[in-house]
């Protein structure tokens, strides 16, 4: 019954990691951006879940808020799972400034205000710590898949590096902090945008949602600044 936030729970990988969780029994709280994102979200009924709408994590101050509400209706925060960003693709010819802040936004201060505010909880928890997951992916790790992504890649590898640095900062808390790094992700946005691709050797949402909560459980005890590399067979 432990409490876990996933940001971004309601998308293709953050649902398939909140099943996964609330059926185990976990207590899940999800900080939702638009209010339909709901709609298709099959878990929104359950009596594990909390949600709060209008919720933008580029905005420190609403980050902070919603974690503070969570912990009021759900208890004592275990774990956090960053799964919020977006995508962009654009050579650098092609990507203004705006654009190249836009994923920053959206992968790194998201990620960063959403842990600041975890960590906060986690060492109000009475000495038993915390996991943390991010979010990298392949050209975080591997630069050159990024060509014609810049800004995505430059955003991604932000994540990766932070969440190594904030590992080893926090590492004498028993707050393990990890990320995975997936590379295409068989969704069906991804079958749609790419029709021609051999999606078979993608990694699915729910195996990569098996691997984050594997990270978070309390069985894991010495995994810490860890990039996980998840890319199937691709």
């Amino acid at each position: 019954n432990r409490h876990i936030v996933v940001t971004g729970g309601t998308g293709a990988l953050g649902s398939e990691v909140c099943s996964l969780l609330l059926y185990s029994g976990a207590k899940v709280s999800i900080p939702v951006f638009r209010e339909d994102e709901l709609d298709a979200f099959e878990n929104r009924d359950h009596h594990n879940l909390f949600t709060a709408p209008r919720i933008n994590l580029v905005d420190d101050e609403q980050a902070y808020d919603f974690y503070q509400d969570a912990v009021d209706q759900q208890g004592p925060l275990w774990a956090s799972i960053h799964i919020t960003g977006g995508f962009g693709m654009g050579k650098i010819a092609d990507t203004g400034l705006k654009e190249f802040r836009k994923q920053l936004d959206l992968n790194l201060v998201t990620c960063f205000n959403s842990t600041k505010a975890a960590v906060r909880h986690m060492r109000n928890n009475g000495g038993h710590g915390g996991r943390i997951v991010n979010i990298a992916a392949r050209p975080a790790l591997e630069p050159r898949q990024g060509a014609g992504m810049t800004a995505y890649a430059t955003a991604k590898a932000g994540v990766a590096a932070f969440t190594v640095a904030l590992a080893e900062e926090l590492a004498g808390e028993n707050i393990l902090v990890n990320a995975i790094a997936p590379s295409i992700i068989d969704t069906e946005a991804n079958r749609k945008s790419m029709p021609d691709a051999d999606y078979s050797k993608w990694p699915k949402p729910d195996e990569l949602a098996r691997q984050i909560v594997m990270l978070i459980s309390p069985s894991n005890t010495v995994a810490r600044g860890s990039i996980v590399t998840v890319y199937g067979r691709s």
